[in-house]
This record gives C-alpha cells, sequence and structure tokens, in this order.
C-alpha cells in the first residue's frame, strides 16, 4: 500500500499480521511456549471440560486475591476480569432447541434453490455467549433460510484462531482442515458458510490459503461470510424478506480490528439502515 505523497510500498494490514503470526511461529521454536501462551491456544479444546464446571473457573474474579496470583503465575492483568464461563454452551442447548436441519437437508434445500444456510458458531460466542449465536439463528430461520450448524462428537470445530496467536502453525492448520473438509459439502453446493466472530470466520478467508490446504480451502473461503455481509448481500438481492421494529435510540459502532482490514465495516451500516428509525454511527 503506498499513502499519498510516498513511493514506499508498505504492506497492508492483513499481511501484517501473517506476518506476526509467521515471526511468532519462528520465535516460540526457538524459545518455547510459556503456561499463558498454552492457556490461550488451548482454549478451543478445554472449553467443553470447563463449562461442566463454571463455578470454578469463575473463582479467578471472585476470590479474593486470585486474579493477583493469576497475574502472577500467567501473566493476565488482574485489572481485566475474564470471561464468565458457563454451563448452558450453545453446543449443550442446541440439544433443546429446535429449527436446525442435518447436513444432507440443508445441501439438498440449496440445491432446489431454497434459500440456505450454515452457521459456524465460533468457540467465543458458543461458550460464553451463545445468546449472539440463537439470536442470529433465530433472525436467519425467521427469513425463511434452511440453517445448519457444525456438530462434532467430543468437542466443537475450530478454525484455529487461538494456535496462530501464539504461533502455533502446525497444530492451527490441522484444525483448520479440519473445519475446512466439514464446511466443502455445503460449499460445493453453493450453501453460505455464515460467522459471528471476525477473527475466526475470516481466517477462512485469509489464512487458512496460506496453509497449503490446496483448492479445498479457496472453496470454502469463496462461501465465507460474516452475518452482516451475508444479510446485506441477500437483502439486496431480494431474498431477504424480514420486517424489524422500529428503533428510536442512538446506535453507535465501533468496528472490529478484523472487518476494518477486510473492509467489511460498512456491511454492517447497511444491515443497521435495515431497522427503521435506525441512524447508526
Amino acid at each position: 500500500v503506498s499513502c499519498k505523497g510516498c513511493r514506499r510500498e508498505c504492506p497492508t494490514g492483513v499481511d501484517m499480521a501473517k506476518m506476526k503470526i509467521e515471526f511468532l511461529a519462528h520465535y516460540k521454536k526457538a524459545h518455547g511456549h510459556t503456561l499463558r501462551d498454552r492457556l490461550v491456544a488451548r482454549l478451543p479444546d478445554y472449553a467443553g471440560a470447563v463449562s461442566r464446571l463454571p463455578w470454578l473457573a469463575n473463582l479467578r474474579d471472585a476470590l479474593p486475591g486470585a486474579a493477583w496470583l493469576g497475574e502472577r503465575l500467567l501473566g493476565l492483568s488482574a485489572q481485566r476480569s475474564l470471561p464468565r464461563w458457563r454451563s448452558d454452551t450453545f453446543w449443550r442447548a442446541k440439544v433443546s432447541a429446535s429449527g436446525f436441519r442435518g447436513c444432507n437437508e440443508t445441501i439438498a434445500a440449496a440445491r432446489a434453490g431454497a434459500k440456505a444456510a450454515v452457521l459456524f458458531v465460533d468457540t467465543f460466542n458458543g461458550t460464553f455467549e451463545s445468546e449472539n449465536a440463537f439470536a442470529a439463528a433465530r433472525v436467519l430461520q425467521a427469513a425463511g433460510y434452511a440453517l445448519h450448524t457444525l456438530e462434532r462428537r467430543g468437542g466443537h470445530h475450530c478454525c484455529g484462531r487461538t494456535l496462530l496467536a501464539t504461533g502455533m502453525v502446525a497444530e492451527a492448520r490441522t484444525k483448520a482442515e479440519a473445519l475446512i473438509d466439514a464446511l466443502l459439502p455445503f460449499a460445493e453446493a453453493g450453501v453460505a458458510i455464515v460467522g459471528l466472530e471476525p477473527s475466526c470466520l475470516l481466517t477462512l478467508r485469509d489464512e487458512t490459503l496460506v496453509m497449503g490446504l490446496g483448492g479445498k480451502a479457496a472453496t470454502v473461503a469463496a462461501h465465507a461470510v460474516l452475518f452482516e455481509e451475508f444479510v446485506a448481500r441477500e437483502a439486496v438481492a431480494g431474498r431477504f424478506d424480514l420486517r424489524f421494529a422500529a428503533i428510536e435510540a442512538p446506535i453507535l459502532l465501533h468496528g472490529h480490528c478484523h472487518q476494518k482490514a477486510f473492509g467489511a465495516v460498512q456491511p454492517i451500516l447497511d444491515v443497521l439502515h435495515l431497522v427503521p428509525g435506525a441512524k447508526p454511527e
């Protein structure tokens, strides 16, 4: 990217992110990973088990001195509370939820010309804020989409973002490939893969394409969209038929850094403008 008045070529924000991962991979290979690195990187692996005993994990922010001790041992600031663990995660609560379609049913609906989508629920929304995932599902189902969400025995599918953030590229590639293999049948059938967390969904459009995963990664990337990108696109095409209640309260939007890097903030504004009376800033 060349800035005005400067002939020097600089990397884009997206390129810088990959450069940081590459540096971390080499640095950590030479110096090793800390306990904090492992705690962050393995979150998707142990989240299901910890969510069965949320009260125990939440003691860090409840017991006097526990946060201070955590900062000394792990380097996690005592001034910052951690996400609250809960037992009703998306995947556990989904058992009693209705409206989700099976894999073959969703693909068949798409091939028959009906509206269909796959909801990719990431570790963070699925574990800590499952309301977001169910809200997204209700909106898409109310708009008439045959909706499927990924499941995997013994846990859930992960994009490998936490591993990339700590320089564990080889392990991230394994996670990402498993996710891509699970999503590939939908992408080949032209079904949109809709995600909520930008740092996870956009991994499918960025890092997975340089991991040596072949054409299947590109196929999935071509169908991976953020929730607001999907709704904005479908609304323009006349396929998103849903009426929203009017709103008078002001709406202030803070774009996610990944959305800014991919130019994906505008679709949020476009979707918010579908709400009568909304004036997002």
